[in-house]
C-alpha cells in the first residue's frame, strides 16, 4: 500500500516547510473558529428556543381541545382526557410527566387588579402544583418563592413591577367564563418569575381547580394536555412528528379529532371549520413557532453570509499559500519525478500534506471557538428586548452538534481542496526541467 508512505512523506514535509504553512494555519484556524461559532451559537439559539416554548406550550406533542360553543373555547372533558391518556400509552408516549392546564389566553381573558392598579394579562396559566412541581423549580424568582397553595399565584416580574405588589400579597383575579360573565377570585402572590421574554411578559399561574371554578369548568377538565418526549433535551422533529402520527391513529378511532396541521395558518383554518360538541388537535410546537419563523429565517440567512464569507477567505487564504509553497518546492517535486514517482503520487502527496495542515488549522479554530464561546456566555443582552427566549438561565448557550461540526469539517475541506486543486495539478503535469529550473508559479 502506498498511503501509509505518502502520509509519512506528507507529513515529514509538512514539518519542513510548517514556516510556510503558518499564514494558512491562522487564516484557517480563525476562520474555522468564527465559521464554528456562528454554527453553534444557532443551533443553541434554536435549542434554547425551542426548551422555552416547550416550557411556555407544555410539551412537545399537546393535545388541545377546542370547542366554538363555549366561551372559554380550549376545553377537553373528562371522557376525552382519558381517551387522550389511553391513545399515548399505546402510542409508547410515556404519560407520568404529561402536563394538565387549563389556560386562557388573550388580553380580554384575564385580568389582574392590586392597590386600584389593574394589568390585563395575555396568558392565565392553570397547573397541578405537584404534577409539575419539577417545572416550577426549574423558574428563575426574584426572591425564593412560597410553596404554592389551593389560592396561591406566581406573578412574572413585569406584572408585578406594573402593579407594585410583592410577594405575599393579597391580588384580585377577573377572568370569563364559558358562559361569557366575568368572575373574580381572591389570591396570595406566592413567587415573582424573573423572565422578560415574550412568552411569559403578561403571564401569570394559578392552581387549576382553582381557575376551572372561577371559569366555570368541572373540576377535572382542563384546555390542554402536553407530553414531553424528552427531559432536557429538544427531540428531532421526525422524531416527534412519528410520535404524533402513531397518537393520531389511535386517538381518531376513540373521539372526535382534528387534522394534523404544520403551521399557525392551516391551525387557525382548521379551528374555524371545527363543529361544536368539541374537537381535538395534537399541535406540535412548528405549529405554535410559526409566530416567530420570520425571526428564525433571519438569524438563518445572517449566519449563511457570515458563514460564507468565512469560507471564501478559507479558500483564497489556501489558494495564495499553495501558489508560493509550490513555487519554492518546484525543484523538490522536480527530483521527486525524477527517481520514479508519477504524476498522481505528487497530487496524493501534496493535498495530504495541505488536508493535514488544515485539520491541525481547525483543531486549533475549535479550541478559539470554545474560548469566544465562553466570554460571549458572559455577555449580558439585557439590551436586546426579548432576547431572553433564546438563552438559558439569562445566558446565551453554544450547541456543538456532531453533525453541524462534521458539516463545517467537510465545507473547509472541500473550499481547501478547490482551492489548491488547479495549482497542484498543473504542477505535477509540468515539464521536468521546468520543475528542475524552479520556473513554475
Amino acid at each position: 500500500m502506498k498511503l501509509p508512505v505518502f502520509l509519512r512523506i506528507s507529513l515529514k514535509y509538512l514539518w519542513r516547510y510548517r514556516r510556510r504553512y503558518l499564514f494558512l494555519f491562522l487564516a484557517l484556524g480563525f476562520g474555522f473558529g468564527v465559521v464554528t461559532v456562528i454554527s453553534s451559537l444557532k443551533d443553541g439559539m434554536k435549542e434554547n428556543l425551542y426548551l422555552s416554548a416547550r416550557s411556555h406550550y407544555a410539551g412537545d406533542i399537546v393535545a388541545l381541545g377546542y370547542n366554538p360553543d363555549l366561551g372559554i373555547k380550549h376545553h377537553l372533558d373528562r371522557d376525552q382526557i382519558d381517551a387522550i391518556f389511553a391513545s399515548a400509552g399505546a402510542a409508547g408516549i410515556n404519560t407520568a410527566g404529561a402536563a394538565i392546564r387549563t389556560t386562557l389566553t388573550g388580553m380580554k381573558e384575564g385580568t389582574i387588579y392590586f392597590n386600584g392598579n389593574a394589568v390585563a394579562l395575555k396568558y392565565v396559566v392553570g397547573v397541578d402544583w405537584e404534577r409539575e412541581a419539577s417545572y416550577f423549580k426549574d423558574l428563575s424568582y426574584t426572591e425564593s418563592p412560597d410553596p404554592p397553595q389551593a389560592d396561591s399565584i406566581f406573578l412574572s416580574a413585569p406584572i408585578a413591577q406594573e402593579l407594585g405588589a410583592r410577594q405575599g400579597d393579597g391580588i384580585i383575579l377577573e377572568t370569563l367564563t364559558v358562559t361569557g360573565e366575568k368572575n373574580t377570585g381572591p389570591f396570595v402572590i406566592a413567587g415573582v418569575v424573573e423572565d422578560t421574554s415574550f412568552f411569559s411578559y403578561y403571564k401569570v399561574y394559578v392552581s387549576r381547580p382553582a381557575l376551572n371554578r372561577l371559569i366555570g369548568f368541572a373540576g377535572e377538565d382542563c384546555s390542554l394536555i402536553g407530553f414531553y418526549l424528552r427531559n432536557k433535551t429538544a427531540p428531532s422533529s421526525s422524531f416527534v412528528d412519528a410520535k404524533r402520527r402513531a397518537l393520531y391513529q389511535d386517538l381518531a378511532e376513540r373521539i372526535h379529532t382534528g387534522p394534523l396541521v404544520y403551521d399557525r395558518d392551516a391551525f387557525d383554518q382548521e379551528t374555524d371549520k371545527a363543529g361544536g360538541g368539541g374537537t381535538v388537535f395534537l399541535v406540535t410546537l412548528p405549529v405554535y413557532l410559526s409566530e416567530v419563523a420570520e425571526l428564525l429565517e433571519a438569524i438563518d440567512l445572517a449566519s449563511y453570509v457570515l458563514y460564507g464569507m468565512m469560507l471564501a477567505i478559507i479558500m483564497v487564504s489556501a489558494g495564495v499559500t499553495c501558489r508560493l509553497i509550490l513555487h519554492e518546492r518546484s525543484r523538490e517535486t522536480g527530483t521527486m519525478r525524477t527517481i520514479g514517482f508519477y504524476d498522481a503520487d505528487l497530487r496524493i502527496i501534496l493535498q495530504l500534506e495541505l488536508c493535514m495542515a488544515a485539520l491541525s488549522s481547525m483543531a486549533a479554530g475549535f479550541i478559539l471557538a470554545l474560548f469566544i464561546n465562553q466570554i460571549l456566555s458572559y455577555t449580558s443582552f439585557k439590551w436586546f428586548p426579548g432576547f431572553e427566549v433564546f438563552m438559558q438561565n439569562g445566558r446565551i448557550t453554544a450547541l456543538y452538534v456532531p453533525e453541524t461540526i462534521a458539516l463545517n469539517v467537510a465545507a473547509v475541506l472541500a473550499m481547501l481542496i478547490l482551492a489548491v486543486w488547479g495549482p497542484i495539478f498543473r504542477n505535477s503535469r509540468s515539464s521536468l526541467p521546468e520543475m528542475l529550473s524552479g520556473g513554475i508559479l
